[in-house]
């Protein structure tokens, strides 16, 4: 089947409740050969091609023969770029003939540089298609179908498809791509869930700590301020592979590690490690989380290395030569963990000391916290457990107000989901996080409302408005770059402030004072 029949769906999507999304893409799938693909499609599971609004609207202008400024106003009108290649190509209902596969490609299309052959096979294919396609395309060109399809509804979709348990699809995910998944359904085998080198192994996740809550026998490690990912390595083929918490491939980001791990020094066997690495000072001690972010953003991995050196902390040992250790006990993989891995790249544990004492230590050595595990649990791919607790500082309470805002996806769509919010600083308002968390559905439709009135101006997907909007957010951290910047570390919402005006916000200097 085309892209014709997928735009046809996603049209019906666009405006059912969960229950009738999930009955119309499973009835949907008879439909298709390249069933993983439509629910690749559907889930954004494709790579990242680098393109930005404001390069899709250059390129959609000229490939279109408009000017600019047309495609500019009908975005700006619409609130959506998808609505308004609709609204522009009014009454083309001439289908194309471009493939599911063909759509894929599209998809997957580095956009990042104005590569000719890359325009050119875009300008090739958008004039091929009616308006309803070039919506369509559009919006998951730029990530950003808002037809309310969240992750779960592919995955519930493929259950009833299938006629399988929403459990099943879910544990197969945790150890196969979609395309493995429904090859082997197709043919009425049932999909490995064998840890496999190669394959990215959804990771266990942890629970906040309440109270004094503890395993009865337990492992206390560092909690890094950094990100986590998933390393396979090959010795034999000379193969690392590093995955980030979600799955993607980041290898390339990491070259300097990658080096060390081939020159032996890192890993000792044939493995799959589960790691987090963390941003570092020239002096070695911990750095601001958002160094690191920037340095994965960065085009030019040279500068990228240079800028923010990284440590890497191995916590968890899923494989050894072939062998999967995730239904051992914690307190055996620690053991293999140790005979495998190099001891400067072992995360920091605490032995015979109270998790008090740890906690204390771990945050004056210029870390985040302290995980505290159950010594007897095995690893469950995917689960939030309690047998891995997390303990942090207590939040951090702020009334900041709205300053920007990006409209959001998925079951979002229509409304400003993502919000940046400021602080004052004398008469001038300074952007210190955005916040996308905490909201119910009256509150992201009261905002939207509330926001369109005082829009001053908008860059690209980035709308500004008038300070007008109190919200009160917490936030875990508080941390400050190398320039000085101020931001919050996983800010969320607590509720809107209608009792508080713009002038009532906290200031800068308070932020700073609570670091």
């Amino acid at each position: 089947m085309t892209l014709a029949n997928f735009a046809r769906m996603c049209e019906l999507l666009e405006d059912q409740r969960p229950t009738a999304k999930v009955n119309t893409i499973s009835e949907s799938l008879s439909s298709f050969d390249e069933k993983y693909l439509v629910i690749n499609i559907l889930s954004i599971e494709y790579p990242v091609n680098n393109i930005a609004e404001t390069r899709a609207i250059n390129w959609i202008a000229n490939a279109l023969g408009l000017f600019e400024d047309e495609v500019k106003t009908s975005v700006y009108t619409w609130g959506d770029i998808g609505e308004a290649m609709a609204e522009i190509d009014l009454g083309n209902e001439t289908d194309s003939d471009i493939s599911i596969q063909g759509f894929w490609n599209l998809l997957n299309m580095d956009c990042s540089r104005i590569d000719s052959n890359s325009y050119t096979l875009f300008a090739e294919n958008l004039n091929k298609m009616s308006a309803r396609e070039k919506k369509w395309f559009v919006r998951y060109w730029l990530r950003k179908p808002r037809n309310g399809v969240n992750n779960n509804i592919p995955l519930k979709a493929m259950a009833k498809h299938y006629g399988q348990t929403l459990t099943d699809i879910k544990r197969y995910y945790h150890f196969n791509t979609a395309t493995d998944i429904c090859s082997e359904l197709e043919e009425g085998n049932t999909p490995s869930v064998e840890l496999r080198h190669g394959l990215w192994v959804t990771p266990m996740l942890a629970k906040p700590r309440k109270g004094k809550e503890k395993p009865s026998k337990h492992i206390i490690d560092v909690k890094y301020d950094g990100n986590r990912y998933q390393i396979h390595y090959l010795p034999q083929k000379e193969s690392v592979m590093i995955f980030n918490r979600k799955g993607k491939l980041v290898t390339m980001q990491f070259a300097d590690l990658v080096d060390e791990i081939l020159a032996g020094h890192v890993l000792c066997s044939d493995c799959i490690v589960d790691a987090e690495i963390y941003p570092i000072n020239r002096d070695g001690s911990p750095a601001e989380h958002k160094l690191l972010a920037k340095r994965v953003h960065m085009k030019d991995k040279t500068k990228a290395i240079e800028l923010c050196p990284v440590q890497l902390a191995v916590f968890d040992i899923l494989s050894i030569q072939g062998r999967s250790l995730i239904e051992e006990p914690l307190e055996q993989r620690i053991i293999k963990l140790e005979e495998n891995v190099e001891s400067p790249y072992i995360a920091t544990r605490f032995d015979d000391t109270t998790i008090d004492a740890a906690y204390n230590l771990a945050i004056d050595w210029g870390f985040e916290g302290i995980m505290i595990k159950d010594a007897d649990m095995a690893y469950e791919p995917g689960k939030r457990s309690k047998g891995w607790l997390k303990y942090k500082p207590p939040r951090i309470e702020l009334d900041v107000v709205i300053t920007s805002a990006e409209y959001g996806k998925g079951k979002r769509s229509g409304w400003f989901g993502t919000y940046g919010i400021s602080v004052k600083d004398g008469a001038n308002y300074i952007e210190v996080g955005k916040v996308g968390t905490g909201f119910s559905d009256d509150d992201l439709q009261y905002l939207t409302t509330e926001l369109r009135k005082g829009i001053e101006k908008y860059e690209g997907d980035k709308y500004y408005f008038v300070p007008r909007i109190v919200l009160q957010v917490t936030s875990d951290l508080i941390t400050t770059d190398a320039d000085g910047n101020i931001g919050l570390r996983f800010p969320r919402a607590m509720r809107i402030r209608h009792d508080k005006f713009a002038a009532d916000i906290d200031t800068l200097q308070r932020v700073k004072e609570l670091i």
